[in-house]
Parts: C-alpha cells; sequence; structure tokens
C-alpha cells in the first residue's frame, strides 16, 4: 500500500472533520427512514428476508427472485438480530449509506493525494439528496455502489485482492454490480507503483472476483435444482426485456434522465460546478503537454460517467431514479477535485495578500460552498423530492395490516395491486391471500366460496372499485368500505372493503 495512504500523518483535522460529517449524514438519513412506508420492492426484499430468517425457503427457491443473493441474506441477518421491522429491513442501505461517506473521501485521497480535495467528496456524498433519500430504503442499488466503490478504493491502494472481493461482492448485490468491474481494473494498472510491487498478489484479484461469482451462481444452481427459475433469466423479463432504444426514443428518454439527474445535488451551484469543472478538467488532461496521473484519473473517472450514463439512454433500462446511484459517488469526487483545484489557483492569484486573510477568504468560500448544499439535504431529510424511496404512497398501509392481522383465522385478503406488500406485511398471520386477475374471476370465486370466511379486498387511491362492484353485483355480492387510510397531505391512500351478500348490507 502506498505510504500516503496509511500514515498517520496524512490524516489530521481531516480525520475528525470525517468523522463530525459521518455522524452528520446519519442524523439526516434517519428521519426518511422512520417516516416513510414500504415501496414495493423494499417489501419483497424484506419478504424474502423473512423467508430466510424464519426458515420457510431458505434457498428462496419457491418465490420468483430476480436479484443475487446478498441484500436478501443481509435483510434476513438484520430481521434475526433486531426483530421484523422496517428499521431492520432498511439497515443495510443506511449502513452502506453512511460509509459511502467515508470510502469517497478514501478513494479520492488515494487518486488525488489532496486533503481538500477528499474532504470535498466526502462533503458532496454526505449532502447529497439522492444520497440521503436512497440511504434511507432497502433497495439493492446503495450496498451494490458501496461495495464497487470499496473495489476502487481498495485497487487504488494497492489492495488487489480487496479489490477482487469487494467487485465480487458488488455483483452479488445486484447485477449491474459489474459495471464497476472495469473501473477497479483500470485504477489498480494506473497505480504502476503499487501494481510493480505487488505483482506476486495481482492474481487474487481475479481468484477472489470470480470465487464470489461463482458463490453467486452456486447458489442460483440449488435453486435450479429444486424448480426455481434463474435470477439472471427473471432480471432480464423484469427489465422488459434487453434492448437498444428505438430512434424516436432518444430525446424523450434523453430528457427524462436528465430531469432525474438535477436531484443528485439540486444545488444549482453545485450543478453549475460540475456543468462547469468535468469539461475543464478533462480539456486540462487532454491538452496538457506533459501527462499526469492526477490528469489520467480525471480522464478515467470521466470516461466511466459518460459510458455509465451513454449506456442507461442507448440502452432500454427502465428510467428509474435508483439506477443513477453510481454516479453520485464518482461526480463527488471530481467536483471536489475541481473545487481544489479552483482554490489552489486563487490562492496563487491572491499570493501577494496576508496568510491571515487568505485563510478568512477561503473559509468563507468553502462555507458557503457546504451551506448551500446544506439546504438541499435538509430537504432531502425531510422527503422532499421525489426520488428514492415511498413519499406517501403507500402511508396507512400499516393501518390496513394491522387490522387484517388481527382478523379471524382463514379470513381471505383478494390481492391485485399489492400482493408484494401483502407478503411482507400479513407475513405468519391468520390470512389467506389470493390473487385476482380479473373482475370476472373475483366474482366466480366469491360466488363459490362466499359463505365460507370473511373476505376484504383494499383499492389503493389510484385504482378504481367501479369494475370489481359491477362484477360482485352480478352475483349479489356488493363492497363495504369498513376502513380508509390517508396519506401525510390528507388525501386517501387506501380503502379496505369486506365483501358481502348484498341483501345483508
Amino acid at each position: 500500500m502506498p505510504s500516503y495512504a496509511v500514515t498517520a500523518r496524512g490524516w489530521g483535522w481531516d480525520r475528525w472533520a470525517l468523522a463530525a460529517l459521518v455522524l452528520l449524514a446519519l442524523l439526516l438519513r434517519l428521519p426518511p427512514v422512520l417516516d416513510n412506508r414500504f415501496h414495493s420492492d423494499e417489501a419483497l426484499y424484506g419478504y424474502w428476508g423473512l423467508l430466510i430468517a424464519n426458515a420457510k425457503d431458505v434457498w428462496l427457491a419457491g418465490v420468483p427472485v430476480y436479484k443475487p443473493p446478498l441484500l436478501p441474506y443481509l435483510v434476513a441477518t438484520a430481521q434475526g438480530f433486531l426483530g421484523d421491522s422496517e428499521f431492520s429491513v432498511r439497515l443495510p442501505g443506511l449502513v452502506s449509506g453512511v460509509l459511502i461517506i467515508p470510502l469517497s473521501a478514501s478513494l479520492s485521497r488515494a487518486l488525488y493525494r489532496d486533503r481538500w480535495a477528499a474532504l470535498t467528496a466526502a462533503v458532496c456524498v454526505a449532502l447529497s439528496p439522492f444520497a440521503i433519500l436512497f440511504s434511507a430504503t432497502a433497495f439493492t442499488d446503495l450496498p451494490m455502489v458501496v461495495l464497487g466503490l470499496g473495489a476502487c478504493a481498495a485497487a487504488a491502494r494497492g489492495r488487489p485482492g480487496w479489490a477482487g472481493l469487494l467487485a465480487g461482492l458488488a455483483f452479488a448485490s445486484k447485477q449491474t454490480g459489474l459495471a464497476w468491474l472495469p473501473l477497479t481494473v483500470l485504477l489498480q494498472v494506473l497505480n504502476l507503483r503499487s501494481l510493480i510491487a505487488n505483482r506476486r498478489r495481482w492474481p487474487s484479484f481475479f481468484v477472489n472476483c470470480f470465487l464470489v461469482m461463482a458463490l453467486v451462481f452456486a447458489w442460483d444452481a440449488v435453486r435450479i435444482a429444486q424448480g426455481a427459475e434463474s435470477f439472471l433469466g427473471l432480471g432480464v423479463t423484469g427489465y422488459g426485456g434487453l434492448r437498444f432504444i428505438w430512434p424516436q426514443e432518444l430525446g424523450t428518454r434523453l430528457g427524462e434522465w436528465v430531469e432525474l439527474a438535477r436531484y443528485l445535488f439540486v444545488s444549482p451551484v453545485a450543478n453549475g460546478a460540475l456543468m462547469l469543472g468535468l469539461p475543464m478538467l478533462v480539456w486540462h488532461a487532454l491538452t496538457r503537454a506533459r501527462r499526469t496521473r492526477e490528469g489520467l484519473v480525471d480522464l478515467l473517472l470521466a470516461s466511466f460517467l459518460l459510458a455509465f450514463s451513454f449506456l442507461h439512454w442507448l440502452w432500454a433500462f427502465p428510467i428509474w431514479d435508483r439506477y443513477l446511484l453510481p454516479l453520485v459517488p464518482i461526480l463527488a469526487i471530481l467536483l471536489g477535485r475541481f473545487v481544489a483545484l479552483s482554490a489552489r489557483f486563487i490562492c496563487c492569484r491572491i499570493g501577494h495578500w496576508s496568510l491571515v486573510i487568505r485563510r478568512s477568504l477561503f473559509a468563507v468560500c468553502y462555507l458557503s460552498f457546504v451551506i448551500l448544499l446544506a439546504l438541499p439535504a435538509w430537504n432531502a431529510a425531510h422527503s422532499h423530492y421525489p426520488v428514492g424511496g415511498d413519499h406517501g404512497a403507500y402511508d396507512g398501509i400499516d393501518r390496513i395490516a394491522t387490522f387484517l392481522n388481527e382478523r379471524p383465522e382463514g379470513t381471505v385478503v383478494y390481492q391485485h395491486w399489492l400482493g408484494w406488500v401483502y407478503n411482507y406485511y400479513l407475513f405468519g398471520g391468520p390470512i389467506s391471500l389470493a390473487h385476482w386477475p380479473t373482475p370476472a374471476w373475483l366474482a366466480r370465486d366469491v360466488q363459490a366460496f362466499g359463505a365460507g370466511p370473511p373476505r376484504y379486498i383494499t383499492f389503493p387511491s389510484w385504482e378504481s372499485s367501479a369494475r370489481v362492484e359491477r362484477a360482485l353485483a352480478e352475483v349479489g355480492y356488493g363492497l363495504k368500505p369498513v376502513l380508509a387510510t390517508t396519506r401525510r397531505d390528507g388525501t386517501p391512500s387506501f380503502t379496505l372493503y369486506q365483501i358481502q351478500p348484498l341483501s345483508s348490507r
């Protein structure tokens, strides 16, 4: 490992500043963790964790799984130690959201050997509304990002074995974790001094990486042997089938991705600095007569951003906000580099001023930059931006679940839109879930078994009950509202109905 990466002398006041920043970041991430109900995908991952933690289906062979295994087993571990709750399901994401801050600083420090660049990168990640809101979720993306970033940091610090292990674990979190693999390899190659010194350890990168991937596919093979479908095939199906986009989609998709990218940092100052700084860093690296290691790093990180962005733009990935998460730490590192270079340039221009004045001016400018980032971060901590997990759409689902779990054993709950949510919130309860594909199917089922146990159906506010009411009326049944819930803004969220004969209403 390079000496600058490990010596205590390389860290002083900035170590304490980073510790305070991590604590601040944790406090910003806790409110949305505790305030927001599960997004349907989060409920699904929580359900997988419950199947594992309760030994109902340890290999997840009885359910369609379209993700690699790392996150479900992390969630199951948290549920086993802390008990089942939304917090325990989100704990891996929260821990990842905190770890990404020192890892961004570590990677920046290893690449540029500049304390201010590293600290600025950490500040940008800690106060990024995108990072704050996704740290409060149970999505697979944040563990994938933090493990991929850790692989890059290990490679930049001359630890090929750790880099390979972490790169493999990034894939074990999510298939798109493979995007970190070429960047990790190139950062290791760029670190020539470490590469030469550790040439005998270089194969450990590939050994560790492929060992983790082999374990993932071995887990998948065990599931397939029990009759399950491969997670890779289901993953492609879940994306709607991967293809290049049609020409008429170019402008629309670009506009939608740009709209989501506004929330990476939100601050006009940070966004303006990126729009100005990235081209300047690339131009500076390309036009300098003498190539520098830092300039090559700028080109490498900018190339990663460009390739990642073009892949998601030109390949028919769904336009979901969480797919932009890998951009946050890389943009923060480059932003920190640009801010540090700009500060150094200004200090050179005002070198004739006294040291006290220069330091005071620098401190004022830096604090102003932090404050401009802090305002969007505060708004993100209160879920004011439309990215991340649920922002009220599923408010009240916990009340619905509590009511249903108190019903007698054998009670039937029909579900059409809320299957993943019900699987989690009603896990282990006395309820029997039945999926209804069409109103006609529902009416026939009620006509055949309606005289048995009580039957309930929930309609979210974005769906109408009219078609179901008409179908039930044809067989002599109707809907009786028993519970209505509202969102935090007072608008309706769910209405729970009991299905009863029309004569008894």
